[in-house]
């Protein structure tokens, strides 16, 4: 638990409405009341502060609820579908990880969170959606991880990351066209996890076919329907509107190339 300072982000929780905003305005009008956000700065974590009849509780917030903020020009994958993918691709603190389409930053800023002591080479076609993305990390973090390569490039079109084949544990692609990117595969090692997302059912069935081609095998296919429910003393129901179709999810593994001579004895 630490105390708030000003510029930091803000969860404010009141009669079960929830704001994130930054802690750097005098004030912030609600239904409920306005509150003078001066106050705030200097108060722990988890601060109760009453205006009128209203009780107001103060937070950091959780990766999860700043994800639902960030500042966009494109369409970001949403927090319920990332933490299925992060989880279920197994991203440790220690990988090697390839992104291509940065977009506004949405899954990097999340990658960041876990992956503490490896190295993240994210790729993204337009400069300008580049520059969001740093600023979105930038505002989480306070400043660039030093474990983030930038890169801007076309990935439709091959090109020389730099590194070597096989190095990369992990790849996640966000792409229109993820079949385009097929030559990604030479730097994910062998065993290693592709994680791809899109918005239509007809791109995930597209790019399947071509990953059967290259060796890409246990091939999963799912999207993530969220509903929340309330649940009172008087109630227990779920709530009018609920997160459905956002995209789906593809993860598979790279199996060895060649023909699979092996046998178990």
């Amino acid at each position: 638990m630490g105390k708030f300072k000003k510029g930091d982000w803000i969860t404010i929780y009141a009669d079960g409405k929830r704001w994130i905003i930054r802690l750097d305005k005098d004030k912030f009008a609600t239904h409920l009341g306005d509150i003078d956000l001066k106050s705030i700065a200097g108060k722990d974590e988890g601060v109760c502060l009453k205006i009128g009849d209203e009780k107001f509780y103060f937070f950091k917030p959780t990766i999860w609820e700043f994800l639902t903020k960030i500042k966009r020009k494109t369409q970001i994958i949403y927090p319920k579908d990332i933490s299925v993918m992060v989880l279920y691709s197994g991203v440790d603190e220690k990988d090697r990880i390839i992104e291509a389409g940065t977009g506004s930053g949405s899954l990097l800023t999340a990658l960041v969170y876990f992956v503490k002591k490896g190295k993240i080479i994210s790729i993204e076609k337009k400069e300008e959606f580049q520059k969001i993305a740093k600023r979105n990390i930038e505002s989480f973090y306070g400043k660039i991880p030093e474990n983030i390569k930038f890169i801007i490039a076309d990935v439709y079109q091959k090109f020389d990351l730099g590194i070597k084949k096989g190095w990369a544990d992990k790849i996640f692609l966000d792409l229109p066209e993820p079949w385009k990117a097929i030559w990604l595969k030479d730097y994910l090692k062998k065993g290693g996890i592709l994680c791809i997302y899109n918005p239509q059912i007809s791109q995930i069935q597209k790019i399947s076919v071509e990953l059967e081609k290259n060796n890409f095998v246990d091939i999963n296919v799912f999207e993530v329907l969220m509903r929340e429910w309330i649940v009172d003393g008087k109630r227990a129901r779920p709530k009018d509107l609920m997160r459905a179709h956002t995209g789906f999810i593809l993860i598979s593994r790279k199996g060895e190339n060649g023909t699979c001579n092996t046998t178990c004895a």
